[in-house]
């Protein structure tokens, strides 16, 4: 027998570091006792517990850490070889890699969120195989068609601007590479998947020609725009004012311009999503594998080891039960054993984080709040805590912390205000710990309300909508998430103070700590959004002006050519 992991092993010392720890503590502790008891008295007074009952639950405990090292260590008795024919379906990704897709109107850009879903199509499709195509004016096969996920995932994360060196974006060579792929590796005869990750902006406008091609050639394509319709500026380092310039000088706004993607889509029996979420996505191209066609691949021979781990974790489960058994006093057990279970009820909203351990509520009336919490009755279960609140002799500690239930019930049923009420009641308590989780929760509702003002406004998650009929429409929608982002930011600035309270009260709430970093990232990204609507507001306003120019020389242009023509009818 050997061990795949014998490095494990070395953690063998740890079971005799804690015997020997265990020895030298009860030595210590064990002779405390004489210093309080009068010598011809200890016999009368002290009934010191059995040997066994301090000695056996240690022994145990050793014996379960000993068996559980080796049982990780994995034990094995020699391999098997298995031989298998892997049976998998292809599935090309290409990746749009133009300057376009450097834009940030997707998080944290377009490229990046294209990296995102071709991680989440390959976690979706696990026994499948994949090959990755980069293109932006020209397409390159980046990674041939493999089932090494690994190595897919290690080449995407490397994935820049600035592979493809031809600008532009040409999805009709992407199609064409994509269909002498299959080719090339015999299986063009096949139903094949290709996806394309694009924000649409096709330079060399995608042909019949190539689309009917790709039809024939039984190739179903599925394709994901990746951006706004809005649009936002793309950045440049190498530009003083860190945007890029077209040749006149002039900043560029990409869109996302979904109609090359959806005729390719529309013409291959396929699919086209906006690409706001990854679900959508995994969804389509699982529904769309379902139709694909399953190839077999070259045998392979694995070697399979022949686990015998069981034989240590056993063993290890048992001594665990027998450390827990031999530790049981039964008979205080035993007498306290109506007392646990009015405690459990008590326990039950502990763990949900709605009740604190000094509360003494009325037992029937808590174990009404616990059931109907875990049944989901979330309305009732306020007005049970209303009435308990009610009660006019009640304990404060236990006002508060019902107080602090309510408020919890009242944030889960989407109820900010009365929630915020009754938090802020909870604050009241002496306790360090309801009071960070108060202040916790508060902001919380901060955070969450900061979201709320800006839902409208958040690329990744906005929906197409019809372009602006005027540059006033334009310009006045961008006025409208302007005048919306100070409101967010105050409810950020506060929930920043909220996480702060939270941490002064009790300084290792991790929770507090954690969603303090998540809300100033989010206050970064709302300063980021500002600076790309004032810059497009900047621009339309410019081009409004310009248009109003042209209007103002044809108006001149037709009084002159009118004045002509009456003074030619004068003579």
């Amino acid at each position: 027998m050997t061990f795949l992991y014998p490095n494990v092993l070395y953690a063998l010392i740890l079971p005799a570091l804690l015997a020997a720890a265990a020895g030298w503590l009860w030595r210590r502790r064990s002779r405390k006792w004489e210093v309080l008891v009068s010598p011809e008295y200890r016999q009368e007074l002290v009934h010191a517990p059995a040997t066994w009952h301090r000695v056996l639950p240690v022994i145990f405990a050793v014996l379960a850490s000993i068996f559980a090292i080796l049982s990780i260590a994995r034990p094995v008795d020699g391999y098997t070889e298995v031989k298998e024919i892997p049976k998998s379906r292809n599935i090309l990704i290409a990746i749009d890699c133009s300057r376009s897709m450097l834009s940030k109107d997707a998080s944290p850009t377009r490229l990046g969120r294209a990296k995102t879903a071709a991680y989440d199509l390959l976690d979706a499709l696990p026994g499948d195989n994949f090959g990755i195509i980069i293109f932006s004016g020209d397409a390159v096969l980046l990674m041939p068609l493999t089932h090494d996920h690994n190595a897919l995932k290690e080449t995407i994360e490397q994935l820049q601007f600035g592979w493809v060196s031809q600008g532009g974006t040409n999805l009709e060579n992407v199609v064409r590479l994509a269909l002498q792929t299959f080719k090339r590796d015999k299986e063009a005869d096949a139903k094949n998947a290709l996806v394309i990750l694009s924000d649409g902006e096709d330079t060399v406008n995608i042909t019949y020609k190539t689309a009917e091609a790709a039809r024939q050639h039984q190739l179903i394509i599925v394709t994901a725009g990746i951006g706004t319709t809005i649009g936002t500026t793309i950045p440049d380092e190498q530009s003083p004012s860190g945007l890029y310039r077209d040749r006149r000088g002039q900043h560029v706004v990409s869109k996302l311009n979904p109609e090359s993607l959806q005729y390719l889509a529309r013409q291959t029996d396929g699919q086209y999503v906006q690409l706001s979420d990854g679900a959508a996505l995994n969804r389509f191209v699982r529904d769309i594998a379902d139709r694909l066609d399953i190839t077999e691949g070259r045998e392979e021979v694995r070697r399979v080891p022949n686990d015998r781990y069981v034989i240590f974790a056993v063993p290890a489960l048992i001594c665990l039960l027998l450390t827990l058994l031999a530790g049981t006093r039964w008979r205080s057990f035993r007498r306290s054993g109506r007392r646990g279970m009015t405690a459990l009820a008590a326990a039950t909203l502990l763990c949900a984080g709605l009740l604190g351990t000094e509360a003494r509520a009325d037992t029937s009336a808590l174990d009404n709040v616990t059931d109907l919490i875990r049944t989901g009755k979330t309305e009732e279960a306020v007005k049970a805590i209303d009435e308990m609140l009610a009660v006019p002799d009640l304990a404060e500690e236990t006002r508060q912390a019902l107080e602090f239930a309510k408020g919890c019930l009242e944030q889960k049923a989407d109820n900010p205000k009365e929630a915020a009420e009754a938090f802020s009641q909870a604050l009241l308590s002496p306790k360090a710990s309801l009071q960070a989780d108060s202040h916790f929760n508060l902001g919380n509702l901060e955070a969450a309300q900061a979201r709320k003002t800006m839902t409208f406004s958040r690329p990744e998650g906005e929906q197409p909508q019809a372009q602006p009929s005027s540059i006033d429409d334009q310009i006045k929608e961008i006025d409208a998430r302007l005048a919306k982002i100070p409101v967010a930011k105050e409810h950020v600035k506060e929930a920043v103070k909220r996480f702060d309270d939270a941490l002064s009260a009790y300084g290792t709430h991790e929770g507090a700590a954690a969603n303090k970093e998540e809300i100033l990232r989010y206050d970064k990204s709302l300063d980021e959004y500002r600076k790309q609507l004032e810059e497009l507001k900047k621009k339309l306003e410019e081009e409004k002006k310009k248009q109003q120019e042209h209007q103002n020389k044809d108006q001149n242009k037709d009084q002159n050519n009118d004045q002509n023509k009456d003074q030619e009818k004068a003579h």
